[in-house]
């Protein structure tokens, strides 16, 4: 949250969590919640200062020089390990026990949402690198296409891991 507020200067709690969404919401999550939860922690360590109160009661926050420090030595230090989290591959591991036609349904509407976000990336990719957009902004969104790439190999090799995936329970005993 300190970086988003670096980056887009002072704003709400409402603001930052719909910012948020726009701009790293395709890979990392912030519940309004939450947003509004590590404000009032960040606020109190001294790492933001809270403008007056607004209309219903919003205040913008800045990042202090203190906040400034602290980003700093969080984006130094390195990011943790990743951790999975793919609904999607759980729904797999399990999908023994999910009906044939159920699977297919989901990898199916799978399959169309993840479609639709290796074209959007790779246009607002190609959109990007025309503009000469930010070379950083550019490699997450460079990340994200290859990534919905590898999610459509992945589906298109799911068959020949699981051939249940094509065919109905009841044709298969026969």
């Amino acid at each position: 949250m300190l970086g988003l507020l670096t980056q887009i200067g002072p704003v709400n709690g409402n603001g930052l969590s719909q910012r948020a969404e726009v701009l790293i919401g395709d890979y990392w999550t912030l519940t309004r919640s939450q947003v509004y939860r590590e404000l009032q922690a960040l606020e109190h360590r001294g790492y933001l200062h809270a403008g007056p109160l607004g209309p219903r009661s919003s205040r913008q926050f800045t990042v202090t020089d203190a906040g400034h420090r602290a980003f700093r030595q969080w984006l130094d230090a390195g990011p943790a390990a990743e951790v999975i989290r793919f609904p999607m591959l759980l729904t797999i591991r399990f999908a023994r026990d999910l009906e044939p036609a159920r699977l297919r349904q989901l990898l199916e509407e799978f399959r169309a949402l993840h479609h639709a976000k290796l074209e959007y990336y790779t246009q607002l990719e190609a959109d990007m690198v025309a503009a000469a957009n930010d070379p950083f902004e550019v490699a997450t969104v460079h990340f994200g296409r290859l990534f919905e790439s590898a999610v459509a190999t992945w589906l298109a090799d799911l068959p020949s891991f699981v051939p249940a995936v094509l065919v109905d329970r009841d044709t298969s005993t026969s």
